[in-house]
Formats: C-alpha cells, structure tokens, sequence
C-alpha cells in the first residue's frame, strides 16, 4: 500500500510540474497587442482607438501613426515598430511603455519618408512579431 501512495504522490507531482512547465511557456508566447491602428492620426484613448476604423490607404508625404494597445504589460515594456516600403526598412523605433499592466504607445513615421507604395508596420518585442499591417500608400 506504501508503494501505490509513493506512486500517486509522484504522478501528481509529475502532473503538476508539467502543468506549471506549460503555463510557462503559454505566459512567454502571450501576444501583449489587443489592438492598433495604423492611420493619419494618433490615437491616445483606449476608448478612441477601439472607435476608431483601420484606413485601407493612406496618402504620400503626410505623417502617419501606429497607436497601439497593449495588455498584460508591466511598465517599462520596450516594444519595436519596424516601418517599411516596397519591402526597404526605413524607420526604427523602440519605446516603453509608461503605464502598468496596459496602455497606449503612438509611433510615428515623418511624412518626408512616406512615398508611394505598400507600407507595411511589425510590432515586436525582443525577435517576436506580435502584429503587423499592410497598407497602400497613394499619391496626393
């Protein structure tokens, strides 16, 4: 009888450490975006960003925005927005997030590098892309 309690106690410790090994691994793959919108406006409210509609264009030569709401955030959180054009890298930038737990980030894309073609946005933190964005870029 010794035997068979020695043996529950260690398939319930086996079942438990790999229950807490996926929990583990489900927290590191946890996408902390909950929405964004890339357009000719910023948006600094959770209440207006989720009001607000994604644009299937946008026009050359005018600034344009990422506002994005992460969840699940500690403060301090760096995130990268990765602009590109026609597949050419052309702007960087990496910014923390100055809320606890969720909160607003707004980059930015000066309108002098905005020119005709497919712009496309990713959203990463470390070497995970946790939400990109296409859009058409049109002449004036």
């Amino acid at each position: 009888m010794k035997t068979h309690k020695s043996y529950m106690l260690s398939a319930f410790v086996l079942g438990l450490t790999t229950l807490s090994i996926f929990a583990l691994v489900s927290c590191g793959a946890l996408n902390t975006v909950a929405s964004f919108i890339v357009s000719d406006r910023q948006y600094n409210e959770q209440k207006d960003l989720e009001r607000a509609r994604q644009p299937e264009q946008l026009t050359a030569g005018k600034d344009v925005y990422a506002s994005v709401f992460f969840i699940e955030s500690p403060k301090g959180m760096e995130y990268t927005a990765k602009w590109s054009i026609g597949g050419n890298v052309i702007k960087t930038d990496t910014q923390k997030l100055s809320t606890d737990r969720k909160g607003i980030i707004v980059y930015s894309l000066e309108g002098d590098k905005v020119t005709v073609g497919t712009l496309r946005l990713e959203i990463s933190y470390e070497d995970s892309v946790l939400a990109s964005r296409e859009l058409a870029i049109v002449e004036e």
